[in-house]
């Protein structure tokens, strides 16, 4: 890879390396190259990457000097996929990997010689870290499951080496390994033979008490089998047989003594990761014990499976030597199948009694009994562990304010009544401690494709308790693979069901907890499963449960004590999405799928009218219809007024934060008996959508929406969503799909006699036909728009017509009538206090005056835009006029400007997908390299942006990179070829109507003619 440069042409390489010979899809590339977040012009920019690595590939070839072979390699585009066939032994890793496997073989028939030169030839083609510098988190996932794979060739190589008797050659290395791995049993294990057969047995009996107390500080765990097994046999004197399982080491005489067995490790699950919650946990207490002082109540809380027990039992054993008096691990039964928890007598019965109190000396009586157990607890230096706490009260009475007793209680509910107590709030794991967690119940053997279990212990949520049932299920079926695993895993419905094995299942779980809710609690946790956005804020939740804001304000309080529901900013609820499923089951399983039909009817009426309160704050002159008043639903307007939408800005706040909400419950309804409220919801939100360039969803409603229509037979509302489908795609730089749509939009307008959505099809028809250089068509449409918007007396949409008209004026090189179009749209735009409006004819006018050569002009207008409209404008609508300003400025002395601005405004159209205003940025950007003296540079900008154009039916930018290549031609002393692209760029300029582009391009032509004829 070193003949590539560019992080997305390495990473894509790399990509199609790991996979040589094997086609990846689009999605599975995009989702390599922008980890897991492709922006919506993804297709079009691997197409791109992959047209210049296959010219990279060619010129690295030829510079080789082998020239064209079967060898070769060579990316083949197939039917959504793209295909690197290459020899597997040109590629470093897939060489390393082959050579270790064949290693591998060798050792397994006994001929470790073969296998030790194997491995040395292998471990020379291993050079610094792999896929060096790719940054993101494929990269970074890819990079440790190679470096996994060095580590595992490196310890199979060790093993021959030790029993070849190679112990005083690889002590050294296996000192580092240990330095760098303090917590790998493997390692350790070898370094404990190498120096044993060394003979350095102090040095040898060294090795396991270091490593056991680093695991019991960083995993809350104890050593394995294998670990304990040798430091025995190396304790009793016995031959030392090494890991590999062959050789037998004879240890030279020591004197070293006994040492003696570690304390025995916690049973139950595991614990991986953890570590903050151990220090949270145990920190106080231990710095507590160690200054005499006082050990306060830990409350270890979580919903479910989370390995809240798991926990205290590894923070107890921990604490055991600190607390000698005793060990007690008590079940409160809170959610005990078909068993009511312990009473509070009865925790401190048992407890007194596991306390080693004799059962004659313990009192009936409630008062005495509670007092005597606060006694204990007070003076004896004991660890308890109360397990399932069902609430505060059940624990009060029995504990002391000030216990000497180490006092861990787990709970899934949050006891914020108990007295004393320091809450520990568990969290699910991170994907690393995840995937660990799952290594650890199947072995390594088994778990070889990192990736593959990154996707599975996601479909586990991340849950503790799920992630080891699936695991241990994966164990027992040896012909089950990983993709198999994850395919059952990765079904819509029945997921829940996969997560079992033998009697344990994540739904039994969470059926305990549910069964202990009271029958309101358990609706309406029943309902919010109903739910399909991301979370659901307070008034969209009463909606939903049909209960006043108050009350449901209480129920959610109730399910967030219980660890049912999360809530990760105020008043924004969220379940699990395994407890998600579970809701869902429990609606199918009891018969209750009416009772969410109608839930969901009140949702979508509510969510319907308060993005259309919302919209006619922010938008108050767009285009739309009036919601029909059936669509009025009772009992909505306290709820609606309970909200508070009131002004602009909370308006804008509410639709940022329901966003993601709004478009999952559009699918929803979409997708389930709801089709026309998911068509009023996609016309309520078309201004939003347009406005903050959310342009793939808007894309999806809308075009659900006109077919809604079309089957329902309403041509006027079938006009409207075509209407905001081609807005849409015209944004999205999709024009001839977009002219579709709005032509048919137009038609049905004109049938239904409906003035208003003929002069919006119109005036968005002018705009595409500007953008495919159709400009004399464009100034057509726009001025029957204009005629249109006067006879209605629409004065803010005459001032929108009035500037686009400018716009169209300007293309056709007629600056004087573009600048009064401008010039009588602005006070109409300040009239109505629209600053948005009033910077966007700004900034046109600023492009007027770029045209002319007024570049101080120019540059004072853009300026200005950007400081006033920062806070109102959209961040497309900026990016456009930073590209403008960064053209306006002063070359080289402001390049590093220019060059900011221009990669601000590029990130911006590349995440939206906006095509055309990519390729002009980059025409712009062309233009400064130029300017600054770096003509191959530009070449390079002008050359990606001829493509793009050319993708979308772009002409003016297509004429402006053609123009700016034959400049970049001319400077690179290519005379022939500039004037070839000139000529090229003068004609298309010209078959577009592009006046301004054809006249900027004939002066250039002209004046390197007249250079070359000199000569």
């Amino acid at each position: 890879m070193s003949a590539i440069r560019a992080d997305q042409g390495r990473r894509l390489l790399a990509a199609l390396a790991l996979d040589v010979g094997r086609p990846l899809d689009h999605e599975k590339l995009a989702n390599r190259l922008w980890d897991e977040d492709p922006p919506p012009s993804a297709v079009a920019s691997i197409h791109t990457l992959v047209s210049r690595m296959r010219k990279q590939l060619r010129k690295a070839v030829a510079e080789e000097g082998r020239g064209a072979s079967r060898d070769t390699p060579v990316i083949e585009s197939g039917s959504h996929t793209y295909t690197l066939h290459a020899d597997r032994q040109l590629i470093d890793y897939w060489r390393f990997v082959d050579l270790s496997r064949h290693a591998r073989q060798l050792t397994e028939n006994g001929e470790d010689v073969q296998a030790r030169t194997v491995l040395g030839r292998a471990e020379e083609i291993w050079r610094g870290e792999p896929l060096a510098g790719l940054p993101g988190s494929w990269a970074q996932s890819t990079r440790a499951t190679m470096t996994d794979q060095r580590l595992a060739t490196t310890l199979l190589r060790i093993e021959i080496d030790l029993r070849l008797g190679r112990f005083t050659e690889v002590v050294p290395e296996l000192t580092t390994l240990r330095e760098e791995r303090p917590t790998d049993e493997r390692v350790a294990a070898h370094l404990l033979v190498a120096l044993h057969g060394a003979g350095r047995p102090a040095e040898a009996l060294a090795v396991y008490p270091t490593v056991v107390r680093r695991l019991r500080a960083d995993l809350g765990t104890g050593p394995g089998e294998t670990l304990v097994r040798l430091h025995e046999r190396m304790l009793s004197g016995d031959p030392l047989t090494e890991p590999a399982g062959r050789a037998t080491v004879t240890p030279r005489p020591s004197s070293a003594p006994r040492a003696v067995g570690p304390a025995p490790t916690p049973t139950g699950r595991r614990l991986i990761g953890r570590r903050d919650d151990l220090r949270r946990l145990l920190g106080a207490s231990g710095e507590a014990v160690e200054q005499g002082g006082v050990v306060t109540v830990s409350a270890i809380l979580g919903m479910a499976g989370v390995g809240k027990t798991t926990l205290a039992l590894h923070a107890a054993h921990l604490m055991r030597s600190r607390f000698p008096e005793g060990y007690v691990h008590l079940n409160l039964g809170a959610h005990a199948v078909n068993q009511r928890p312990l009473a509070p007598q009865a925790v401190a019965t048992s407890l007194l009694r596991r306390l080693g109190v004799p059962a004659t000396t313990i009192p009936l009586d409630s008062e005495e009994l509670f007092a005597l157990c606060a006694e204990v607890l007070a003076t004896r230096r004991a660890v308890v562990v109360l397990d399932d706490a069902a609430t505060a009260a059940q624990l009060r009475p029995l504990l002391p304010p000030a216990p000497a007793s180490l006092v861990l209680v787990t709970s899934r509910r949050r006891l914020a009544e108990l007295p004393g107590s320091r809450p520990v709030f568990l969290d699910l794991l991170s994907v690393d401690d995840a995937v660990a967690l799952f290594i650890s119940v199947v072995g390594r053997e088994r778990a070889d494709d990192r990736g593959r279990i990154v996707e599975i212990v996601d479909h586990c949520g991340l849950l503790p308790l799920a992630i080891e049932i699936a695991a241990s299920r994966f164990k027992a079926r040896p012909s089950w693979t990983l993709d198999h695993l994850a395919l059952r895993l990765s079904r819509k419905t029945g997921r829940l069901a996969e997560i079992r094995h033998d009697t344990e299942s994540v739904a039994r779980a969470f059926e305990m907890s549910y069964r202990s809710l009271p029958a309101d609690q358990r609706q309406a946790f029943r309902l919010l499963g109903a739910h399909p956005g991301p979370d659901i804020g307070l008034h969209a939740a009463a909606a939903l449960l049909g209960r006043p804001v108050d009350e449901t304000d209480q129920l959610l309080e109730a399910l967030l004590h219980c660890h049912l529901v999360q809530e990760d900013s105020p008043e924004r609820y969220q379940l699990h999405d395994l407890l998600r499923d579970y809701a869902l089951a429990l609606m199918r399983d009891e018969g209750t799928e009416q009772e969410g039909g109608a839930a969901l009817r009140r949702l979508l009426g509510f969510m319907l009218h308060a993005a259309d309160q919302a919209d006619r704050l922010l938008y108050p002159r767009r285009s739309r219809l009036p919601l029909p008043a059936f669509r009025q639903l009772p009992g909505m307007e306290t709820l609606l007024y309970d909200l508070d939408l009131d002004s602009q800005e909370s308006a804008r706040d509410w639709l940022d934060t329901e966003q993601a909400a709004l478009t999952a419950l559009a699918s929803h309804a979409r997708a389930t008996t709801h089709p026309e409220a998911a068509a009023w919801l996609a016309h309520v939100l078309a201004g939003r959508l347009d406005a903050q360039a959310y342009w793939s969803e808007a894309h999806d409603m809308h075009r659900a929406a006109a077919a809604h229509w079309r089957s329902a037979a309403n041509d006027r509302c079938e006009a409207r969503a075509l209407i905001d489908l081609g807005a849409t795609l015209a944004n999205a730089s999709r024009y001839p799909a977009a002219f579709k749509a709005l032509d048919r939009g137009l038609a049905l307008a004109r049938t239904e006699q409906d003035a208003d959505a003929t002069a919006e099809a119109l005036g968005l028809l002018g705009e595409v036909l500007w953008h495919q250089s159709s400009l004399t068509e464009a100034l057509s449409r726009q001025e029957e728009a204009l005629r249109l918007r006067r006879e209605s007396g629409d004065r803010w949409n005459t001032a929108r017509c009035l500037a686009n008209i400018g716009i169209v004026q300007n293309s056709l090189g007629n600056q004087e009538l573009a600048l009064a179009a401008y010039q009588s749209a602005l006070p109409l735009a300040r009239q109505f206090n629209d600053l948005v409006f009033e910077m966007i004819i700004l900034n046109n006018i600023g492009d007027l005056h770029l045209g002319t050569g007024n570049k101080s002009a120019a540059r004072d207008t853009f300026q200005r835009i950007l400081t006033s409209g920062a806070d109102c404008m959209s961040p497309f609508d900026l990016a456009v006029v930073k590209i403008n300003l960064a053209s306006a400025l002063a070359i080289p002395d402001a390049l590093d400007h220019a060059m900011t601005l221009y990669r601000s405004a590029l990130t911006v159209f590349r995440s939206v997908g906006g095509v055309r205003h990519e390729a002009a940025a980059l025409n712009g950007l062309g233009d400064t390299l130029r300017s600054a003296g770096r003509p191959a540079d530009a070449h390079d900008q002008h050359s990606l942006a001829l493509e793009l154009a050319r993708s979308v039916g772009a002409g003016r930018e297509e004429a402006a990179a053609l123009r700016g290549l034959g400049r970049t031609e001319e400077a690179l002393g290519h005379t022939d070829s500039a004037i070839g692209r000139l000529t090229a760029a003068i004609t298309l300029a010209e078959q577009v109507g592009a006046a301004d582009q054809a006249a900027t391009a004939k002066v250039e032509l002209a004046r390197i003619r007249g250079h070359a004829r000199s000569e």
